[in-house]
């Protein structure tokens, strides 16, 4: 599971390089259950972690707010 999520990773930084715009952003659904994506809510030459409960959790927050 380590080297498929090094590999995705890698894969990203790759694809951000010629963008230049997003970060990268690795959500972890289950233990061995993750996405890694490019995200304009990250920094170029950023990698954020995150639980997919705490992503639910903040757009409940949002819809809160509204």
């Amino acid at each position: 599971m380590e080297q498929q999520l090094n590999v995705a990773v890698l894969f990203a930084q790759y694809r951000a390089v010629h963008g230049r715009h997003r970060g990268i952003l690795v959500t972890r659904h289950g233990y061995s259950d993750f996405t890694v994506a490019l995200s304009p809510d990250v920094p170029y030459g950023s990698t954020r972690e995150q639980y997919a409960e705490e992503r639910i959790d903040s757009k409940q927050d949002e819809q809160k707010t509204v």
